[in-house]
């Protein structure tokens, strides 16, 4: 057992890798699909062990909308690509189901919640130091893209390229701003203070335009309310003929300091550029090109078009850049080739693949991993893995909203995100709250977690 719960620590540190522990193996092979290969394998034991499989929430509509995709596989145009995404996509999902299996009821629910978060942390600090390497002369491994070439680099870490890294590590920004910002027993302490400091630094530093507008969706989205109460508290006293001006505590004072902190050295940074404009490449601001708006534009007008050719039967997930390639009198004939043409953006790529019946299914499996979690979350309130479910469910809106900017539903890290608001949300529902919250008892600290064998654990939800 110990073995598989390192292959899935391993599989969570290494789930963004594109350039860095990946095989060509007649497709893309990942150190995080090797790794969640032997965690399937090892919960298949535990499922004919224990003579049960544990049930999650959404997971009927998922195992739903997989058998539409099936159905849908001899209209993908090349049957050989068509299977291989409907196998890929299978063991996908097979990860979900053996991640709940191994820890939903288990006592390393915690440690689990704490890997993952370290996994964002680490991303990120690598991506800090490929930003700062340069100016030490040094060029660190993986950089993809340059702002100033051999002096400001673009942060990517370990995926393709900037864009990519900022729709992963946008999951863990928003996951541990939440977890911070509730109050969660998990994310305090110093140590995760400034990790999350340094996370938002990577998000921020990685100049991604995208992860930019996210960042300041979610600071609208915490401060509009407070402003509201506040505009809305000023003149209630008005009315009665009062008004109190309250005076900021320390906490206001050295959230101020690391915002002027950050300001001046985002001033230096677009200091040292020869022209800041080129921040704003591809959107068409200030006169600069309008590339890659066009470009997904384009895209987004051909994946809808490919929809209204076959609304309501879909062609499964492989056979939509087969046939966006067809329409555009391209043949597609190996999995690599799909690459120029996917569909966009993702969710309407999922309509394309599965028509309007078949959607319906992938749409109440991602409902009840975000809004579906949320409202869950609100049922056990102010429980620690309740807070810990919100969080997981607002990383999951967040990245969704990337998402129509971005395409490719097969992300590894999209789908073990997937896998760790499912495993919270039953573990918050069937298991005894005892065995997320042994911190009670002793002090908290900041060491990697113990990866020791869970606890057999007897429970009614078992299918």
């Amino acid at each position: 057992m110990k073995l598989a719960h390192w292959a899935f620590a391993i599989a969570l540190f290494t789930s963004s890798f594109d350039a860095f522990l990946v095989l060509q193996v007649g497709g893309t092979l990942r150190m995080a699909q090797i790794m969640m290969f032997l965690v399937c394998f090892v919960a298949m034991a535990r499922i004919v062990q224990d003579g049960r499989i544990l049930w999650p929430r959404g997971l009927t509509a998922l195992a739903l909308w997989m058998l539409g995709q099936a159905i849908c596989l001899p209209l993908s145009g090349v049957i050989s690509i068509g299977l291989q995404f409907f196998v890929v996509l299978l063991f996908t999902c097979a990860g979900i189901v053996a991640v709940v299996q191994l820890y939903g009821l288990s006592d390393l629910i915690q440690p689990i919640m704490k890997l993952y978060m370290l996994s964002y942390v680490f991303v990120a600090a690598y991506g800090l130091f490929q930003f700062v390497a340069p100016l030490f002369g040094i060029v660190a491994p993986f950089t993809a893209q340059w702002l100033l070439h051999g002096k400001l680099a673009r942060i990517n870490a370990f995926s393709y390229e900037p864009s990519y890294f900022a729709t992963y590590i946008c999951i863990g920004w928003i996951m541990l701003v939440e977890l911070r910002v509730n109050g969660a027993r998990i994310a305090q302490g110093s140590f995760w203070k400034w990790a999350t400091i340094a996370v938002t630094a990577s998000l921020l530093l990685s100049s991604s335009k995208t992860g930019w507008l996210i960042m300041i969706v979610e600071g609208l989205s915490r401060l509009a309310p407070k402003a509201f109460r506040y505009v809305a508290r000023t003149l209630h006293h008005t009315r009665q003929g009062r008004w109190l001006l309250r005076l900021p505590g320390a906490g206001f004072f050295r959230l101020a300091a690391i915002g002027v902190a950050l300001l001046l050295v985002g001033l230096q940074f677009v200091k040292k550029l020869p022209d800041p404009t080129i921040l704003l490449a591809g959107t068409g601001l200030a006169n600069t090109p309008a590339h890659s708006i066009d470009d997904r534009s384009n895209a987004a007008a051909g994946t809808l078009a490919a929809f209204k050719d076959s609304p309501f039967i879909g062609r499964s997930l492989g056979g939509v850049p087969i046939y966006m390639a067809a329409r555009n009198g391209v043949e597609v004939h190996s999995f690599e080739e799909v690459r120029a043409h996917w569909g966009f953006p993702v969710l309407l790529e999922v309509l394309v693949a599965s028509g309007l019946i078949g959607f319906i299914p992938f749409l109440i499996f991602l409902y009840t991993n975000t809004f579906g979690a949320l409202r869950l979350a609100s049922r056990y309130w102010p429980q620690e893995r309740a807070k810990w479910l919100r969080a997981l469910a607002r990383a999951m809106i967040f990245e969704w909203l990337m998402l129509m900017g971005d395409q490719n539903l097969l992300r590894t890290y999209l789908w073990l995100h997937f896998a760790m608001v499912t495993l919270v949300a039953y573990h918050l529902e069937f298991a005894p709250a005892e065995l997320a919250e042994p911190a009670d008892a002793r002090p908290a600290t900041h060491s990697f977690p113990s990866l020791e064998a869970p606890a057999a654990i007897s429970a009614p939800a078992a299918i």
